[in-house]
Parts: structure tokens; C-alpha cells; sequence
């Protein structure tokens, strides 16, 4: 079923850009501050305007609003996203596609992904080619590219599509199992609302 977003390809590509962010490194005190901030409130209620995902963004202002009283913040917020993200499998929600395809490794599919649309996984990131920031690094990618693809938009939106099944295998688990282990929340209420903007985006 199509359905409408009343979000812009625009504002979907920087609501990826910015999950990919969140997902692909701990946070430090600087950008423990932008969340707390008058602009990402202003950018909170932009998403809320979207009806399937007011909830998610809702539970998600509530665990940052619990942020400013948890002591030692930004210590305990990197901890939350070690013991998920960077333990072993065992309690965790290992954020990599073949944690979850382990009969079908998707290395592959992710890499040919990437190369159709221009990209590469850069040096800097240390992690392998299916970890989930590379997955909506790639969706932030296309729907910038879509904004101004002209005779090459059906090629690009292909290619989201095909994005978008390969992640969904994998991702509602994953979120499931952000929401079993993080005991503070945050990363569990993240992953539900990264998990909501994908099922709309594939649903527009």
C-alpha cells in the first residue's frame, strides 16, 4: 500500500543523516547538548507532523528530557552504547545485518548497493560494510540525490527500494532487541523510531 509522508525527500534524507549519526559512534558532551537543544525541539515537532511517527519522537523526547538528571551523562550514555552495540551477542543488539542473515550474509548486497549508487565506505569508519549506519547512511544518500535526479530519479528510487527490503530482513530484530537490553531507554526508543521511518519510507 502507498502511503503519502508529509515529510519531504529532503527532510527524510537529513532525518537519515542525522540516524546514521547517532547509530555510528557514542555521543560526546557537545552533542548531548544539540539534543538537549531549543533547534532539536523545533526539528522534533517537524517529525511529529508526521502522524506514524509522533510516538516514537515522543518517547524519544522523554528518554533525552531523563538525560539531563542521569549523573554522568555522557559516561553512561557511551556505556549503553558499548554493551549494545560493541559486546559480544549475548544481551546486546549487535548493529550488523549479518548478526541477523547469518544463513544469508548480506556483505554483498550492501557493497553492490553502494558501488550502483557512487559510494564507498570511507576509511575512516572502521566497522564492515553491513554495520546499520552504512544502511542509512545509503538512504540519506539517495534521498538527497532523488531532490534533483531529473531522467535518473526511477534508477535512484530503485535503488532506495532495494535499500530499503534488504534492511528491513534485519532491522525490526535488531530494534527489538535495542528495546530488551538498553535499560536506560535511549537507544531503544532510537531504534524504534529509525525502525518507523524506514516501514514509512517504504511504505511512500
Amino acid at each position: 500500500m502507498t502511503k503519502h509522508s508529509s515529510l519531504t525527500t529532503e527532510q527524510m534524507a537529513c532525518v537519515y543523516a542525522w540516524l546514521a549519526q547517532l547509530f555510528s559512534r557514542e555521543r560526546d558532551d557537545e552533542s548531548l547538548v544539540l539534543l538537549q537543544s531549543s533547534e532539536m525541539a523545533e526539528w522534533f515537532a517537524v517529525l511529529k507532523g508526521e502522524p506514524s511517527l509522533e510516538a516514537q519522537v515522543l518517547l524519544l523526547e522523554e528518554k533525552i528530557a531523563a538525560l539531563k538528571v542521569r549523573e554522568d551523562a555522557t559516561l553512561e550514555l557511551a556505556a549503553d552504547f558499548c554493551s549494545l552495540f560493541l559486546m559480544s551477542d549475548q544481551h546486546a543488539a549487535l548493529p550488523y545485518s549479518s548478526a541477523y542473515l547469518k544463513d544469508t550474509p548480506d556483505n554483498g548486497v550492501i557493497r553492490q548497493l553502494l558501488s550502483e549508487a557512487g559510494m564507498q565506505v570511507s576509511d575512516a569508519f572502521s566497522e564492515s560494510a553491513d554495520h546499520l549506519a552504512i544502511f542509512i547512511e545509503l538512504l540519506s544518500h539517495l534521498h538527497f540525490s532523488l531532490a534533483e535526479a531529473g531522467q535518473r530519479y526511477q534508477q535512484i528510487d530503485a535503488l532506495r527500494k532495494d535499500t530499503l527490503v534488504g534492511l528491513l530482513r534485519w532491522l525490526p530484530e535488531f530494534a527489538t532487541q535495542c528495546r530488551r537490553y538498553d535499560d536506560f531507554g535511549f537507544y531503544g526508543a532510537l531504534s524504534q523510531l529509525l525502525l518507523a521511518v524506514v516501514r514509512l519510507d517504504n511504505q511512500t
